[in-house]
């Protein structure tokens, strides 16, 4: 019964990423152990030494399987069976030599030959379809097209943005990519001079001597097109064998051309809505990574509906000013979204942020850095300078410190001013002085128990809807991490500062204002109190908060236009 069924083959391929990274323990060992590795050999170490000690993966994909008896016309199916029937054993059966033995062995010789010429023509081109395509296949394919066309200098620069350009446009595709292509955290940094990932693969090449670099531009030697034997050119020109290894795959060769072409042409604001798109794609990723079971406990109890994804409200105006805004510690950009409306209204454009680890769970809070909160602020910059010359930053509670701390960061003209309001230098609980403390006793603990001694404590917001209803501890350490930062460089802020305090915050101590006025050096700086209960006096516009903010800065317009 089971030789009545069809015989598959199923194409496979296994992707090493990286091939090789370096020299590792197995095979030093080895060579140490020996007079001399033969190349292959030690290539073959490399490579699996590096699954075993180093930071590389293996992906295996399979293709569709190919069924043997499709290869078969259907009169040679009725004449195999009386065919095989004259041979003495299966090794003569597949014995393929066409000029010897009777005429029927000569007649299924010929075809057998026919077919399996067939079969691993198919088998190959389906086996470099499942490649799992990643970053070093895409760099190896523009190096050589690029070396190609006789270009063997390129700004790194404009190298970056073919990258990026390509694994952007190869995501609109149904192409089997490597999950370091999907997750913007891994390649996004492209835009800003490179990546980990790239950094490897440009190592190794470098210790390969098959690019080098000077002057801020890569150079790709002539040994990128010098011949190899089978047993060389793994270990030396890996950039041969990536490319080889995507060029059966059209599509992609189509998109890494035209990305090529079309580069120096592309735009700033090109650029800066594909970083926004990466940005969003960003909080998809780190939704899902932060809903698994073991997050289950927490994620179950969150309230938060609003949307917590970036958002970007582009003005009608020609050559409008920009504001970016920053929520505060647990929330999301909802609760800035009603201010980023009316400055909108205004004609500016707005650019809300999502500070990371927001909006998504607890756990991701938890294994966030204040760091990561201020690259994503500055991010935020980055992205809205395509779109604006001139700037106003503003935040609301830790994310007033985060506006001052991107302020900081500002060289050149582009910042107009800064608004932090309910900032945090002091806190009403003081309770607060004891979270180093705990956070070290979970830290201690996480040796034996990874969620630590208390992980959590719960939390009541004053909007359920945007906030987290756990703090996490760690946390609360970053934030009291980027107080004492922000107090110890006393910050030299080059545009006009406005500051905002609730005169009865329950959250901030109000005296937090006046800290952070002594904190802060500037041309002016403003002090105003609100009369209020509350924490949150931006999102429910305590005192007609909003408004102020608007004709501050409309203000702050008015009187660059007529300084121009």
């Amino acid at each position: 019964h089971r030789a009545l069924k069809p015989t598959l083959v199923v194409p496979g391929h296994i992707t090493f990423y990286p091939i090789r990274i370096s020299e590792n323990i197995l095979y030093q060992a080895v060579n140490l152990l020996s007079k001399g590795v033969n190349k292959r050999f030690a290539e073959e170490l490399i490579i699996e030494g590096n699954l075993l000690f180093k930071h590389t993966d293996m992906d295996i994909r399979f293709a569709k399987p190919l069924v043997m008896r499709d290869y078969w016309r259907w009169w040679e199916k009725r004449l195999l069976p009386h065919v095989v029937h004259q041979f003495n054993g299966l090794q003569e059966l597949f014995t393929l030599q066409v000029d010897s033995g009777h005429w029927r062995g000569r007649m299924h010789s010929r075809a057998m030959h026919g077919r399996s010429n067939l079969v691993r023509d198919d088998y190959m081109r389906s086996m470099y379809q499942a490649v799992t395509i990643n970053l070093s296949h895409i760099a190896s394919t523009v190096i050589l097209k690029l070396y190609e066309r006789g270009i063997h200098r390129i700004a790194c620069d404009d190298f970056h943005r073919m990258l990026y350009l390509s694994i952007k446009r190869a995501q609109k595709l149904d192409l089997p990519l490597h999950r370091s292509l999907l997750n913007p955290e891994e390649y996004q940094s492209l835009v800003y001079g490179g990546s980990n990932r790239l950094d490897q693969f440009l190592k190794t090449s470098r210790q390969l001597e098959l690019v080098h670099t000077d002057d801020k531009s890569y150079i790709f030697d002539k040994k990128l097109i010098a011949d190899f034997d089978f047993d060389e050119i793994r270990t030396e020109n890996l950039i041969c064998v990536y490319a080889n290894e995507v060029t059966p795959l059209s599509k992609l060769i189509s998109v890494i051309e035209r990305a090529m072409q079309d580069s120096p042409k592309i735009s700033t604001q090109d650029i800066a809505r594909l970083e926004l798109e990466d940005q969003r794609l960003t909080y998809q990723w780190d939704y899902q990574h932060f809903h698994q079971p073991q997050h289950e406990e927490i994620n179950r109890q969150q309230t938060a509906t609003a949307d917590a994804n970036w958002f970007y409200l582009k003005s009608t105006q020609a050559n409008a000013s920009g504001v970016l805004l920053i929520h505060g510690f647990l929330a999301g950009p909802e609760e800035v979204r009603s201010l980023g409306e009316r400055l909108h209204a205004q004609g500016f454009n707005v650019l809300g942020v999502r500070l990371k680890g927001h909006g998504t769970s607890p756990w991701d809070l938890r294994s966030q850095r204040w760091q990561d909160w201020a690259k994503s602020v500055n991010h935020g910059y980055q992205i809205l300078r395509a779109f604006s010359e001139r700037i106003h930053v503003l935040g609301f509670s830790t994310g007033g410190l985060l506006a001052v701390q991107q302020a900081t960061q500002v060289t050149d003209e582009s910042l107009l001013s800064l608004t932090s309001v309910s900032a945090p230098i002091k806190f009403r609980n003081k309770n607060l002085i004891f979270v180093p403390l705990l956070h070290h006793a979970n830290k201690l603990v996480s040796w034996f128990n990874s969620e630590g001694l208390v992980p959590f404590r719960p939390n009541e917001p004053e909007n359920p809807h945007i906030n987290y209803q756990h703090i996490p501890i760690r946390a609360v350490y970053q934030l009291q991490q980027l107080v004492a930062h922000i107090q110890e460089t006393k910050p030299a802020i080059k545009a006009p500062v406005f500051l905002f305090q609730a005169d009865e915050d329950p959250v901030v101590d109000p005296a937090s204002v006046n800290k952070l006025s002594d904190c802060i050096s500037s041309p002016e700086t403003q002090i105003a109190i609100i009369n209020s209960k509350r924490h949150g006096i931006l999102y429910h516009n305590e005192g007609d908060l909003q408004q102020t903010i608007v004709n501050n800065l409309n203000k702050i317009e008015a009187s660059e236009s007529a300084g121009d």
